[in-house]
């Protein structure tokens, strides 16, 4: 009988203990949970671009913040599925300071500064004159055929390019790839975004080392919103900043 109850009693310390671990974490979604450090030893880490990162007020981080799991100063944090398939990653500050990410220095810009100009020609031969281009919200998708973050945002990308297929808004999908390695990819992944193939220049103009990496300019040419690596809900966030840009 006492075995039993303390049995019972283990049990309940083991419950609250469980429970206060994941309200430490409200943002975390409930039917996941913290792997121990004996999983994260004996169980291999993949990080795929479905994996959400956080920091600890429950901001979700960009995938280029991938770099703090090298610095010493933060701490990974893992939650798993019931099928145990990573689905979260906190990156804890170790001192009791808030976590401050450094941003990358390719974000930042000045919303309002001049969007650099430039030419290139579609899969089709159509070209495109970015200053001609005023008057209309111009959306630019950096990518590439082999980069798995670009291709697991393209459905949320063509629902984006179809919602706002009847306003003045035009979406450039900017690559370094040939036409012909583009036209190949087509064939089992479309994408709805006018794709300027072969457009070296371009990616260097703008100093893009990110991909995917996204920027909205409203019809003046102004850069208004520049975003990094992908992001869950990619699609809310420029559908936002087209629609004040209208």
């Amino acid at each position: 009988m006492q075995k039993t109850r303390n049995i019972l009693f283990t049990l309940c310390i083991l419950h609250c203990w469980i429970g206060i671990a994941q309200n430490r974490y409200p943002f975390i979604a409930s039917n996941q949970t913290q792997l121990t450090e004996a999983q994260i030893k004996n169980t291999p880490i993949q990080i795929t671009p479905d994996v959400v990162l956080y920091n600890e007020q429950g901001k979700i981080l960009p995938m280029s913040s991938l770099s703090l799991m090298t610095n010493a100063a933060y701490k990974p944090v893992f939650f798993s599925d019931h099928s145990g398939k990573l689905k979260s990653l906190v990156f804890i500050n170790k001192s009791s300071a808030p976590v401050e990410i450094e941003k990358n220095k390719e974000a930042l810009f000045t919303p309002g500064e001049p969007a650099l100009d430039f030419i290139a020609k579609d899969l089709n031969g159509s070209r495109y004159k970015l200053s001609e281009l005023k008057g209309k919200v111009v959306v630019l998708n950096f990518w590439f055929t082999k980069c798995g973050p670009c291709i697991q945002e393209m459905p949320q990308l063509n629902e984006l390019a179809s919602n706002f297929k009847e306003k003045d808004v035009v979406f450039l999908a900017i690559t370094f790839n040939k036409k012909n390695i583009v036209h190949t990819f087509l064939e089992s992944n479309p994408f709805q975004y006018t794709i300027l193939a072969d457009a070296n220049a371009i990616i260097s103009m703008y100093g893009v080392n990110s991909f995917p990496t996204s920027i909205v300019i409203n019809k003046k040419g102004e850069m208004v919103l520049k975003e990094l690596g992908y992001r869950t809900n990619i699609k809310e966030v420029l559908a936002t900043s087209i629609n004040a840009s209208l």
